[in-house]
């Protein structure tokens, strides 16, 4: 890699870091459970078509974070990804689909550029 290759990395990697921070204080801010606003028990990601995570929230719990990439990952396989689209919102609260308990709620929206 040239140097400029390098600096366009590292632009990058702030900027999704950047948007998965913006992600979960927007969360803990309009959050109305006490779990979230007050303790930060929430996790923040972005994925690729592929599942993967390009970036998760330093705000949060680290236990969301393999839940969160499980969720993803069952939404994509159950719905197919011919059949997601800009504007969807998937929600679950399913403990076996990427929850961990109950009362936890994954929300996964699709964007595209």
């Amino acid at each position: 890699m040239n140097a400029f290759a390098d600096v366009h990395m590292q632009v990058m990697w702030n900027r999704l870091i950047s948007v998965v921070e913006e992600q979960a204080m927007t969360l803990i801010r309009t959050a109305f459970s006490t779990s979230v606003r007050e303790a930060g028990d929430l996790s923040a990601g972005v994925f690729d078509r592929e599942g993967r995570m390009l970036a998760q929230a330093v705000t949060g719990t680290p236990g969301h974070v393999n839940a969160m990439a499980e969720a993803v990952c069952h939404f994509m396989n159950d719905i197919g990804l011919d059949n997601i689209f800009e504007g969807d919102v998937y929600i679950t609260n399913d403990p076996w689909k990427g929850t961990g308990h109950l009362h936890d709620i994954t929300v996964v929206t699709p964007s595209y550029f």
